[in-house]
């Protein structure tokens, strides 16, 4: 598995918004800036094909709009979204806000495959969506990867909760919502990436989602099994 992160930051920081993109193809939420972001990176937006939404937050699928109709004048017409039935029509009523003359076009162009199911694969991974709980917010959802010799998770936006305990007891990398220093009933904190940590000493915790004061603390840390990343780190590199 190649899994690099496009975004570690919260909506009011100078970080952009937690996105990550796994083998180039396959991207996990789609927030305001993404599309500039991934260009900055030199990422390749035309080979994306996997649209997987954690929730619908407006700084988790923003940047939609323009993701289609960047992909509706290219050759590779093909995009899968994975996200649940409501979900289908927020992007599209988004996108005929943003585009109001060309959404229709572009909807007809596009093989634009929506999948609302909660365990399918993409290539070799099977792949799961569990609920998580976001605070008032729902429904929010983290996704588990799993191949034959890795299985990698990401949390979304989250409390710590009975989801985030399973995700992390099986996970080999598990990317988590580390929003704030001490975690609360919308967002987890470093504290819980401490917990996650000493219990699950074989299994490697990635923060993102962070603020500034968070990254701060979390940068101090000197737990072997915990990475706080920058913006287009690799945490694999593949093969």
């Amino acid at each position: 598995m190649k899994l690099q992160i496009i975004g570690t930051g919260g909506m009011w920081h100078k970080e952009a918004s937690a996105s990550y993109l796994i083998d180039d193809h396959i991207l996990i939420d789609m927030p305001n800036g993404s599309c500039k972001n991934l260009y900055t990176q030199g990422v390749n937006v035309e080979k994306i094909d996997n649209i997987l939404i954690t929730h619908f937050h407006g700084d988790h699928f923003f940047d939609i709009p323009f993701y289609l109709l960047k992909k509706s004048k290219e050759d590779e017409l093909d995009v899968n979204v994975y996200c649940t039935k409501p979900g289908k029509k927020k992007i599209e009523t988004l996108f005929k806000l943003g585009f109001p003359n060309a959404s229709k076009k572009v909807l007809k162009r596009l093989n634009l495959n929506y999948n609302f199911s909660a365990n399918f694969t993409i290539g070799d991974y099977e792949v799961s969506r569990i609920k998580v709980s976001h605070g008032d917010f729902k429904p929010a959802y983290g996704y588990i990867f799993k191949s034959k010799d890795l299985t990698v998770g990401i949390t979304g936006d989250t409390s710590y909760c009975d989801s985030v305990e399973h995700m992390a007891s099986i996970c080999d990398y598990l990317i988590c919502d580390c929003s704030l220093i001490l975690g609360n009933e919308s967002h987890m904190g470093i504290d819980d990436i401490k917990k996650l940590a000493t219990k699950y000493p074989d299994h490697k915790f990635v923060t993102s989602h962070m603020f500034e004061k968070t990254i701060k603390e979390a940068k101090k840390l000197k737990i072997k099994n915990i990475i706080v990343p920058n913006d287009g780190d690799y945490i694999l590199k593949g093969v």
